[in-house]
């Protein structure tokens, strides 16, 4: 299973909560792409590629 966060100004200086958080999730099965927001808003393209290629990597 795959989740995706994107995070901004307000994910800065949390990333051992999100760690841990990714952690938890991971031992669910569940693999977290994260992704800034700023890439998320001006390089689009290179983000779905990210994504594009786990599901292809994950799934058959």
């Amino acid at each position: 299973m795959l989740a995706i966060e994107i995070d901004g100004e307000s994910h800065y200086g949390k990333e051992s909560k999100d760690e841990a958080r990714d952690k938890r999730l991971n031992q669910l099965g569940v693999t977290v792409l994260r992704f800034d927001d700023l890439d998320v808003r001006y390089d689009l393209e290179k983000v779905l590629e990210r994504i594009e290629r786990w599901i292809k990597e994950h799934t058959k």
